[in-house]
This record gives C-alpha cells, structure tokens and sequence, in this order.
C-alpha cells in the first residue's frame, strides 16, 4: 500500500527531453510545501503558464499537497532542479484519480506557474504523465496535450453510514465539504487600505517562510480554520458544539452553556461560545493566539474578534456561514468572509498525516 511511503523515487539516468522554458525566480533559502492554490498571485507568478519538460525522479505522497521533484535539461545542457506541486493530497489523489505515486516517475510534461519567491519552484496545472495520460488540476482550464483527461472518480461511502447520517442528521450537525462560496473583501483587495498603519507594516513585513507556522508545524489557527474550503464535520455534544476540520484534523469547541464554560486561555483557534438565534448558531472566538493568517500574511493581534454564523438551508442540503473579523489593532473597520458547503451524508475525516518537507518525510 501506498500509504506507508513518504517519497517514491528513481535513481535510474536516463536521457532528459529538452526544457521548453525555464524562469529565473527569486532566490529562497528554504524548502517547504507551497501550500496555495496554484492561481494565487500572492505565492506564484500567474502572469503567464510555463512549460516544463523532463524526467520526474522523486515523489513526495504526503498532505498537505503530493509534490515531485523534476530533472531537466535547458538549452545549454546544463541540468537543473525543480520541485512541482502537483496538486491534491495522497488520498484525493488515490480515490479521485486511481493515481499512485510511481505513475508520475518517468518522462512528464507540466504546465503551470512559477512560485514567486523561491527559484526552481513551480505549481503545476496540467501534468502530462508518462503512460500519456493528463492530469488536469481543479485550477486548470482544461487539457492541454492529450484528447482525453483522467476521469474523476465520485467519492465512494459506505452505504451504513450514509443511510445512518440521513438518519440522524440535525440543523447544521453534518458532514459538510467544499461548495461555491464567495470571497467579500479584504481578500481580493490587495490595496491594503482597511488595514491601520502597523497592520500595513506587519503584512508588509510577512515572509511565508519564516512566518507562516502552518507550513513549518502542520497545524492552523483562527479564522483560517473556518474559512478553508476543505470537508468538516460539526458534532451536537449538548452543552458544546464540536467542529472538525479535515485539515491538519483541527477541531474546535464551542461552548454554549455558561455555567459549564471553562475559564478562556489563548490557543491557536481561540476560546469560542456560542448561542442560537432562531436557527442560526452564532460564535463569538477570542484570546487567539495565531499571529497571521491566510496566504496573504494577514496579521492579527491578541484583541481580535471574530463572529461565526452557521446556518442550514431548506432542506439540509448546503450549510451558508460567515466570518466576521474585528481588530482594532490592525484593522480600520471590520470584514466578513462568507462560504457555502454541501451536505455530504458517509463523509469521514480521515487523519491527516502531514508532513512538512522531504526531509522529515
């Protein structure tokens, strides 16, 4: 089984085929998962696709995304080095598209970005693999070479615990994945204008090596935790609701009676209560410890706020939520993220096993 290895590698040395264009990066001094969608022009140069072409030596099958290390040749003859995000985790990888870590050893072409601050990085879209076939990415427009992509597979539940969770399933206490969202500013306003001075200074000063713990503990904070399109699960524990995330299997408290509520401490995801209005659950999550957060390097000081409303369709069938941020400290007014996930009765976190570099893997 795949499961158990770390990196799938090659030592074989046989001929390169020619690079069709190699990018000259920004130098880094570390490596480490990229950990961000390929399009986000933050992390990679989305200016313009890239083609590479060479030998695939290495894979890393590992969360947060599965990676390759490709040889190439450039036009000079010299060889060089690149590592390639080639997209999901392991898992989504194994039961979405039947792909194993030894069908990217070989031969490939990938297209794709260049990352931004590191050199002889690089965020794949399309992977043309050496039995032929392509793997089109999430982020892709479409086939780039072949005729005919990889067919994604439906997610298979078992059928117990799917007819069980039709059962049983209350309000918003589900199994819930990925759905169409909307992104609301600040996000998609990198003007920075909704930030105060030192919150300006701070972003400014955000290096995504050095400063992001996610990519360097595997582990997440408040909000980010929320707001990431992954699966997750929110459980009805009667005085506490408890919600799960499929990443890094962050979970969260939410307290709902004050006389069993425990005294707040400063955590990653905050101390969070909640109580119901009509339908809707409202939280409201301070005393996080969590000094940036999203792949933008936003700040956050210890006097954040942030309100969560979670609220259940007609139906049951798609879960509408909101995030709400307030920072007087950083920010000159407050922002709210909204995000839509769909019911997905069967749908298990599973542990997430991440493993930050090729190193420790």
């Amino acid at each position: 089984m795949l499961n158990s290895i770390s990196v799938f590698s090659l030592s074989k040395s046989s001929g390169l085929v020619g690079v069709c264009f190699v990018v000259a990066l920004i130098a880094a001094p570390k490596l480490l998962a990229h950990h961000g969608a390929v399009t986000n022009g933050v992390l990679y140069n989305t200016d313009e696709i890239i083609e590479l072409e060479g030998e695939m030596t290495e894979v890393f099958w590992h969360n947060p995304h599965t990676r390759g290390r490709l040889r190439v040749v450039t036009d000079t003859g010299e060889e060089e080095i690149y590592e390639v995000e080639l997209g999901p985790g392991p898992r989504s990888m194994e039961a979405r598209y039947e792909l194993t870590a030894e069908d990217f050893i070989g031969n490939v072409k990938v297209a794709g970005y260049p990352v931004r601050r590191r050199e002889h990085h690089f965020g794949a879209l399309n992977v043309m693999l050496p039995s032929g076939e392509e793997f089109v990415s999430g982020a892709s427009d479409g086939l780039r070479w072949a005729n005919e992509s990889l067919v994604r597979q439906d997610d298979e539940f078992d059928p117990a615990q799917v007819a069980e969770e039709r059962r049983t399933a209350t309000s918003i206490f589900r199994s819930w994945r990925a759905g169409q969202g909307t992104w609301v500013e600040p996000e998609v306003d990198l003007s920075r204008d909704w930030l105060t001075d030192y919150g300006r200074e701070l972003n400014e000063a955000y290096d995504i090596l050095e400063d992001n713990i996610e990519l360097a503990e595997c582990r997440q904070g408040m909000p980010d935790a929320t707001f990431d399109p992954v699966p997750m699960q929110i459980r009805d524990l009667g005085d506490r609701v408890e919600i799960e995330s499929s990443e890094y299997n962050t979970t969260r408290t939410i307290y709902l009676d004050s006389s069993a509520t425990p005294d707040p401490e400063f955590s990653a995801t905050g101390f969070s209560t909640g109580r119901w209005v009509g339908d809707t659950l409202v939280v409201t999550t301070t005393h996080i410890d969590w000094p940036y957060w999203s792949e933008w390097g936003l700040p956050q000081s210890e006097q954040a706020t942030v309100v969560e409303t979670y609220a259940v369709s007609e139906g049951g069938n798609r879960l509408d939520f909101s995030v709400t941020v307030m920072d007087p400290v950083i920010y000159t007014r407050p922002f709210t993220l909204s995000r839509s996930k769909v019911w997905t009765p069967g749908l298990e976190i599973t542990p997430y096993e991440c493993v930050v570099d090729w190193e420790e893997g």
